[in-house]
């Protein structure tokens, strides 16, 4: 590279007292360096996705997100219409469902990441790094969802065994669950969510508990269709031109979203529909890739397989979700309501 082409652009210094509002001081740092840069240019990019009016806007949810106070980012997003489908594990809805059916609609309290955790085990106290959730929180959510059961619509029903979708059990739990939380607001705002992974949690857990307690009405078993989830997904995917997904973690909910292409790739829908890949993506991560992983490998390994196009606009933050997220999101409502 020549060095006049190198040369081109001076590093801006940021200065907190002319950064004003928070999209100010997130848009600033795009003449800085390191992550704060990657920052900013996350913020354009999930700006341009959520301006694309031809994009489905997607979101997965790993980690512990709503213990760590980030659910009400996400409430936020959804009745700003920012996000149309969420793809998350079932931890973040069981906490969610926690929050719900608490005192004022918080269930998690600060915590201690040094405590001695025998001793929170004899007094029922589930410690998440420095945040504690009391067991009868799980108990309330419980006997919440237990008052529920006997009002679902299934998929299917024979032999004592009812079938239905995630995605039509978190729409169906979120109309009849009151207050202001993940899962009604997305019921209330018409936005999908899909949980792959629904038996890794407490949520999961007690469904599989009622049945075999017998305690569902009429007796009988829930079971989830989580293949089915896949084909409506694919079919929300395959209506809209582009798509864009926004990912906080890894995990089963970010490769679950990713798949979806090279799903639509096998042709199971119109060969038109555009399966080339997401065409935005934003990513904030932890996660390193030299160990194989990436809970879903980086952008760039997912367009050798056709997750991401090869033009997709992305970007990634290295960063704790509880810092990049609410600024990301901050900055970007603050830039929509310009």
């Amino acid at each position: 590279m020549a060095k006049t082409k190198a040369l081109k652009r001076k590093i801006v210094p940021i200065d907190p007292v002319a950064s004003g509002r928070v999209c100010d001081l997130v848009s600033n740092l795009a003449t800085c360096s390191f992550q704060g840069r990657s920052l900013a240019y996350a913020l354009d990019v999930w700006e341009a996705m959520v301006k694309d009016r031809n994009c489905l806007r997607v979101m997965s949810l790993a980690g512990a997100m709503v213990p760590a106070g980030m659910g009400l980012v996400i409430i936020r997003l959804i009745e700003a219409g920012l996000v149309d489908v969420i793809i998350c594990t079932g931890a973040t809805l069981s906490h969610d469902l926690c929050n719900t059916v608490a005192k004022s609609e918080q269930a998690h309290f600060l915590g201690d990441e040094f405590a001695d955790d025998e001793v929170l085990r004899d007094e029922a106290i589930n410690r998440i790094y420095d945040t504690y959730l009391p067991e009868s929180a799980f108990q309330s959510a419980e006997h919440a969802m237990a008052g529920l059961y006997d009002r679902l619509t299934f998929d299917h029903e024979a032999d004592g065994l009812r079938s239905l979708s995630t995605n039509s059990f978190c729409r169906q739990i979120g109309l009849m669950l009151p207050g202001r939380s993940i899962l009604t607001a997305a019921a209330r705002h018409d936005v999908a969510i899909f949980v792959p992974a629904i038996s890794d949690s407490e949520m999961g857990l007690n469904v599989v508990a009622a049945g075999a307690r017998g305690e569902l009405p009429g007796g009988g078993k829930i079971e989830f269709s989580t293949l089915r989830d896949v084909e409506a997904f694919a079919a929300r995917v395959a209506a809209k031109k582009k798509a864009g997904l926004v990912s906080i973690g890894g995990g089963v909910p970010r490769n679950w979203a990713q798949q979806v292409y090279p799903y639509l790739n096998m042709k199971v829908f119109d060969k038109r529909v555009n399966a080339d890949g997401y065409h935005y993506g934003v990513r904030i991560t932890t996660d390193r890739p030299e160990f194989g992983g990436l809970s879903g490998c980086t952008i760039s390994e997912s367009k050798s397989w056709g997750k991401y196009g090869k033009q997709a606009v992305e970007a990634s933050v290295i960063c704790d979700a509880t810092i990049a997220l609410p600024l990301l999101s901050t900055a970007l409502l603050q830039r929509l309501a310009k």
